[in-house]
């Protein structure tokens, strides 16, 4: 089971890793263009801006989006990061999407802390959700920039039983 765990959070890693380093901005809140990047939340009631390296998947090769996927970090020291990721057969639109279980829907979230010693990363703690009942996610523009949402969910703690609360979720992000 450990290895399993560990085996998960290190692919979530390399996922969150690989979405910050091929931003082509590096800073948070910014302006490309006329749209604004963003990525931001409330966990457990408190405020958090993902602005770091704001982007989504790459651009899709067809007029179908099949999957979103967004990602970014609190700071640009990469610490603390969050991402969505969602999959659809149908391809996405602008509208709803609520996790239940009679859904075929894939949402996940991700919200991850490197945890440090001596200025070195000794362990990661993630807690994964989206597809817990009552998570959601509302697409509110998608264009050949990007995609704009509105999320909230909860996420659980990977092998542990804590549970965060994520609301007033919102992000703006082109593709890579």
């Amino acid at each position: 089971m450990e290895n399993i765990i560990r085996k998960a959070q290190l692919a979530c890693l390399m996922a969150l890793a690989i979405m910050g380093l091929s931003a082509c901005k590096k800073n948070g809140g910014t302006v490309a263009g006329d749209v604004e990047k963003y990525l931001t939340c409330k966990i457990n009631g408190k405020l958090h801006e993902f602005n770091y390296s704001v982007n989504a998947n790459d651009k899709p090769a067809t007029d179908t989006v099949h999957f979103v996927v967004i990602g970014g970090w609190e700071k640009h020291d990469m610490v603390t990061g969050f991402g969505i990721d969602m999959h659809l057969k149908e391809g996405a639109k602008e509208t709803t999407y609520t996790a239940n279980d009679a859904s075929d829907l894939l949402l996940a979230g991700k919200y991850s802390i490197q945890n440090m010693k001596d200025g070195k990363i000794v362990g990661t703690t993630i807690y994964n959700g989206g597809d817990l009942d009552g998570s959601s996610l509302t697409i509110t523009s998608l264009t050949k920039w990007g995609v704009k949402a509105t999320f909230s969910g909860k996420l659980k703690l990977l092998g542990g039983e804590e549970y965060l609360t994520v609301t007033e979720g919102k992000f703006s992000a082109p593709y890579n």
